[in-house]
């Protein structure tokens, strides 16, 4: 009885082990994870000008909301250089891309809200995308990615959509999202990942005010728009 208790252990002690061991190879090693922070900080510089110059000829030009909002992506610039320097030399980051990731969301919500649309909504996705696998290599919250509606467990957080729900889901998620998109650009593809389909989802949504498709029921504004919305019968 002893000695199959003892099998019995020795077996889960190896599963556990070989679980740890497939989890460890899949993580992000310190140089790719440092190449990702190298891209956000690279591609910030191009985003920064290309944000400034949409806003110039947004609702908000020549307003002091134009400045504020001009300062969000210079603070954006900065931080991002702050944590590739601080990855680079310390091999730690967790706070510089918490701070990264927090003034993306307010960002985010800016480039959707006033339809700042090419070239610099595409630009600004190129970036979200990257900083999508810096945030998740560090376990960091991103809330404009999430939705309550996506019953989706993604692997690793960058795989495709039609890889991680699988072909029916991702064909269903890519459906909605061909009917409410506005974007010039939009990431209806199942080969993007879930999160970016299901964020665009919730984007063209919100944006509807009367006659939505009953789907956007389940997708809560990404940014707290209060425009009532009436769903189709």
């Amino acid at each position: 009885m002893k000695t199959r208790f003892f099998v019995a252990v020795f077996f889960a002690l190896m599963a556990f082990s070989s679980s740890a061991y497939v989890q460890a190879q899949s993580r992000l090693n310190d140089k790719d994870l440092q190449r990702l922070l190298q891209n956000v900080k690279e591609d910030s510089q191009p985003f920064r000008k290309t944000f400034a110059d949409a806003l110039k000829k947004s609702s908000i030009r020549k307003t002091s909301r134009e400045k504020d909002d001009k300062e969000l992506a210079n603070t954006f610039t900065k931080q991002a250089d702050r944590a590739f320097e601080a990855f680079k030399h310390q091999r730690r980051a967790e706070a510089e891309v918490t701070a990264l990731v927090g003034t993306a969301q307010k960002i985010d919500a800016l480039v959707y809200s006033l339809q700042l649309g090419a070239p610099a909504q595409p630009s600004w996705e190129k970036l979200r995308t990257e900083l999508h696998e810096v945030a998740q290599a560090f376990g960091v919250r991103e809330p404009y990615f999430e939705s309550p509606a996506a019953s989706i467990q993604p692997g690793s957080g960058t795989e495709s959509c039609l890889t991680s729900a699988g072909a029916q889901r991702s064909a269903q998620l890519v459906e909605q999202c061909s009917q409410v998109t506005t974007s010039s650009h939009p990431p209806c593809d199942a080969k993007n990942t879930c999160s970016v389909i299901i964020e665009e989802i919730k984007r063209g949504c919100s944006l509807v005010a009367r006659g939505a498709p009953r789907f956007c029921a389940e997708y809560p504004s990404p940014h707290g728009s209060n425009v009532p919305i009436a769903y189709q019968s």
